[in-house]
């Protein structure tokens, strides 16, 4: 069809068609015009011939090549796009979060994070703990171009941030400062992933460790999960429903969005323009447009910095500084996680600890990290729960999107 269309764009600008040029050298040289040829006496026609024939040939060749090809073509072809699109590209850095390091396959501009130049109400970013709240705490200001605040160190009332994370009531402070804050983004996340998640984060903050930065070992997720485990899912239903039943989503006064469907690339653009949506309908507050949120997405939420933390061992291996600074604990994780941490990283920190029989699992560290398990009967409570919890919301008939949030964690 192509070469059809181009042939008949020739014969009606009275070209010669690619039959009709002589390509055979003597003859065209000495004036001899081919029988049944006609001669292309123009050089202006000869280009555009020429030209024409490069363009279809190149689109049948690109045309073949992708058309026949399997999907992972297009993969690679993609992920080499992104890498060479990501050179040329710089980032913002924000004093407050330094080494961002945000990267896109779309040149779009994250602008600076600044104080509004008017007072504006923030909204509640709330969100059970372990539910990917530091990475909606960026969105949220791409979005926007306005700082958002951590509950520690930002209240309600100074007017500043476009949002203040809580984890209120899992955890037991709220907001200070909130009388004038009545709108509220609820991040869910599946309690199966959730709660390995704010279990890393206790096993951080007992062990020092920066925040996103190690994946608790197995054997301190088991301990944690069979001590804490009813607690923990009480405490993601009770979240869920204080915010749910104190904001009413009918009024603008409530969005439910969640962890899942934002980092998805199918749903993950069409999550954040949801946000966006409701977060330019704050008093003052101005969002960047609809066809660069796909761009924005990509450069906070589907950045590789929320990948998030590393297996202990691989931790170990490569932050010297940390290492440098916490000797004495490094080696305590070694002795207690020892089945866990490859056998050269244990020998670099604990030189004796894998020729002694009292390690004997150290050097046998094998395979990628498993996913955190739970008992069967843990799985059939956490599925109970969620099918009450959704239930009970369906009666409402206003709750179609927790609806079917809830109804993806039961599956």
């Amino acid at each position: 069809r192509m070469i059809r269309t181009i042939l008949y764009i020739i014969n009606a600008q009275n070209l010669p068609t690619f039959t009709q040029v002589p390509v055979i050298g003597a003859a065209t040289r000495q004036g001899i015009t081919a029988p049944g040829s006609t001669m292309v006496r123009h050089g202006p026609a000869r280009r555009m011939s020429a030209a024409l024939l490069v363009v279809c040939t190149t689109y049948l060749a690109v045309d073949t090549l992708f058309s026949s090809s399997p999907s992972s073509l297009m993969e690679d072809f993609s992920s080499s796009l992104r890498r060479e699109l990501s050179k040329g590209l710089t980032t913002e850095e924000d004093p407050q979060h330094n080494n961002r390091g945000l990267i896109a396959y779309e040149e779009c501009t994250v602008e600076s994070i600044n104080p509004p130049d008017h007072p504006i109400v923030p909204v509640f970013a709330a969100s059970y703990p372990g539910s990917g709240s530091q990475m909606t705490h960026y969105l949220y200001e791409a979005l926007t171009g306005v700082p958002a605040g951590i509950i520690k160190l930002t209240r309600g009332d100074d007017h500043q941030v476009i949002s203040i994370k809580t984890h209120y009531p899992a955890q037991t402070t709220n907001v200070k400062g909130a009388e004038e804050m009545d709108r509220v983004i609820l991040q869910l996340r599946n309690p199966l992933n959730a709660l390995p998640s704010f279990a890393s984060f206790r096993f951080e903050v007992q062990n020092g460790f920066p925040d996103h930065t190690v994946y608790a070992p197995d054997k301190f997720w088991i301990e944690w999960r069979d001590k804490n485990f009813d607690k923990a899912l009480e405490d993601w239903v009770n979240h869920l429903e204080y915010w749910v039943d104190n904001y009413d989503n009918t009024q603008d006064k409530r969005i439910v969005i969640s962890y899942e469907n934002l980092i998805n690339e199918e749903t993950g653009p069409e999550e954040t323009q949801h946000i966006a949506k409701f977060l330019g309908n704050g008093k003052g507050v101005t969002t960047v447009s609809p066809e660069a949120i796909p761009c924005v997405w990509d450069k906070v939420v589907n950045y590789k910095k929320f990948q998030g933390r590393k297996l202990l061992t691989d931790f170990l291996a490569h932050d010297n500084e940390w290492i440098e600074n916490n000797k004495d604990k490094a080696r305590s994780l070694i002795e207690t996680y020892s089945e866990e941490i490859d056998g050269a990283v244990a020998r670099k920190l604990l030189p004796t600890c894998c020729d002694s029989p009292a390690y004997p699992q150290a050097s046998h560290r094998k395979g990628p990290h498993d996913r955190y398990t739970y008992t069967e009967q843990q799985l059939q409570t956490m599925i109970n729960e969620l099918i009450m919890t959704k239930e009970r919301y369906m009666s409402k008939n206003t709750e179609d999107r927790l609806e079917r949030i809830l109804s993806l964690y039961v599956e």
